[in-house]
């Protein structure tokens, strides 16, 4: 399969793109800064030099690999910090992510396009009322409320658009670690645990891995699961 790439240079696209790549899928990405590390040449990757901003790169995009048109797209796209740190002063304007999905939803939609895969989080829509406490503290007087705000407005982007064949993927706290340990102090396998679009279950302990999250959106683009849906993830 041929897709389009929104947020491939981030720390959960890169690992989408690798994914996609290493199961022999081609890829168009477009990207602010193609010397970022996280990306680099290969035979199926194009690489579109543009801003999610503009209606006209994402149409650039669209038609950069000749004789290729993007089954889907999977958009890991994120609210940019100062510095990681979760009191750092946002970077990126306001309504980033959701002004970026609604210029890729109708460029998407005016080609033919309607499979479209956005990396969310635990917290948003009807999974708030299930986020343990401390995390909603967490992320009501932190900055990272503006993300937070910005992936709500995504999320209803989404619902609104009629012929959309679209799936949130609510992840829980990511980690970067490349595994953990279960209760019985076995290595898990990566693989992660759907818990609906409330996220019924979730708990204070829960995280999910970078890499799991990331195969598991190629996963749902590819076989065309959750069609429609939001669906929280941990491992």
């Amino acid at each position: 399969m041929h897709f389009l790439l929104l947020g491939s240079t981030g720390r959960t696209g890169h690992h989408v793109l690798s994914t996609l790549l290493s199961q022999n899928h081609t890829a168009v990405a477009l990207v602010r800064d193609p010397s970022s590390p996280k990306i680099s040449p290969h035979p199926n990757l194009t690489i579109v030099v543009g801003s999610p901003l503009s209606k006209s790169d994402i149409t650039k995009a669209l038609s950069a690999a000749p004789s290729l048109t993007p089954s889907a797209a999977i958009i890991t796209l994120n609210t940019v910090r100062a510095s990681d740190s979760p009191f750092a002063a946002q970077i990126s304007p306001p309504r980033f992510m959701a002004d970026s999905v609604a210029n890729a939803c109708e460029v998407l939609g005016a080609a033919g396009i309607h499979r479209t895969v956005v990396m969310s989080t635990a917290g948003v829509g009807d999974s708030w009322g299930n986020l343990p406490w401390a995390s909603k503290a967490f992320m009501t007087w932190t900055n990272v409320k503006y993300a937070l705000e910005d992936h709500g407005i995504v999320d209803g982007e989404m619902r609104g658009r009629g012929r959309m064949e679209w799936t949130l993927v609510r992840a829980v706290r990511l980690r970067f670690d490349h595994d953990k340990e279960d209760g019985k102090g076995k290595k898990k396998t990566g693989e992660v645990e759907t818990l609906g679009s409330k996220g019924g279950g979730m708990r204070m302990s829960d995280s999910v891995g970078v890499e799991g999250v990331a195969r598991f959106l190629v996963k749902v683009a590819v076989e065309g699961l959750f069609v429609r849906e939001a669906v929280v993830v941990r491992d």
